[in-house]
Parts: C-alpha cells; sequence; structure tokens
C-alpha cells in the first residue's frame, strides 16, 4: 500500500493556471503598474495550487485582483479588464479548488469532472458579476464618487473569500 500524497492532481491546477495567465495578458497589454501587482499575483495563486499552499493562492489571487483594479484605474480599457477580473475570480477559485481537491483525494484521484463542473461554474457566477458590474457602469449614475467604486471592488473581494470558505 502506498503512502497518500496530499497534493493538488495535476489535471486540477490547469484551469487556475490558464486563468492566471489570462490575468496577465490584459494586465500586460495595458498598464505597467497594474503588472506590478498581476504578475506575482498570478505566479503565487499557479505555485500555490501547484504545492498545496492555500495561503499563496489566497494571497495571489487578492494581488491579481488588486492589480486588474490598479490596471482600470490607470487607463486599461473596459473590456480588458473586465476579462481581467473575471480571470482573477477564477483563478483564485480554482487554485482554492485544486488545493482542497489534493486534501480530500489525492494527487493519484481521477478528477476531471470536478475540475470541469467547478470551473465552468466559476466562470459562469464570475461572469455575471462582471456583466452585472458592466451594467451598473454603463447604465447607472454617472455621480457617484470613486471611494464608493472601491468599497464596491473590495466588497466583491471579501465576498469572494467569504464563499470559499
Amino acid at each position: 500500500m502506498s503512502e497518500f500524497d496530499a497534493r493538488p492532481p495535476s489535471l486540477a491546477v490547469v484551469p487556475a493556471t490558464v486563468a492566471a495567465a489570462l490575468v496577465v495578458l490584459p494586465v500586460a497589454a495595458g498598464s505597467t503598474v497594474g503588472l506590478v501587482f498581476a504578475g506575482p499575483g498570478a505566479a503565487a495563486v499557479v505555485y500555490g495550487a501547484r504545492d498545496a499552499a492555500r495561503r499563496y493562492v489566497t494571497l495571489g489571487g487578492a494581488l491579481a485582483f488588486v492589480g486588474v483594479a490598479v490596471a482600470a484605474a490607470t487607463g486599461l480599457p473596459t473590456a480588458l479588464a473586465l476579462i481581467a477580473g473575471v480571470a482573477a475570480l477564477v483563478a483564485y477559485d480554482t487554485g482554492e479548488h485544486a488545493v482542497s481537491l489534493g486534501v480530500d483525494v489525492g494527487a493519484d484521484a481521477p478528477v476531471a469532472q470536478s475540475v470541469a463542473v467547478h470551473t465552468a461554474g466559476s466562470v459562469a457566477v464570475a461572469s455575471l458579476a462582471a456583466g452585472v458590474g458592466f451594467g451598473i457602469y454603463q447604465f447607472g449614475p454617472a455621480s457617484l464618487p470613486v471611494t464608493g467604486l472601491v468599497a464596491l471592488l473590495f466588497a466583491a473581494v471579501f465576498l469572494a473569500y467569504a464563499l470559499g470558505d
């Protein structure tokens, strides 16, 4: 009998890696300042998901999201900011899922269906949130203060963190 290997299955790390890349690419195209946060954040998510280090996934997800917010505030086009924002949330969520799979079923378990369903759900929820946010941005009142927007961004991050626990 072999010893239990609590590392995440390799397949479970793939969605977090793809989503982390989808954070960096749009941010790199439009904001060097945002890339300072998003690049290391994406790398931390991938490292944490691969090595079952939940704190790196959390820190990386937060840094990636901050990088997207900074990039959007410094001129990143709205469409790229939405893509990068959705990718940041998906990277964090799928990275957390990879770590949980490693702890629960181990590195050698067949997890294709679990990973596919979780990733699809994560993309759907993040895309819906981005769509609602874009709708508010496009059709909502134009006289809201910037501090209100920042508060909403941080509320979204805390909501994602609370849902993950």
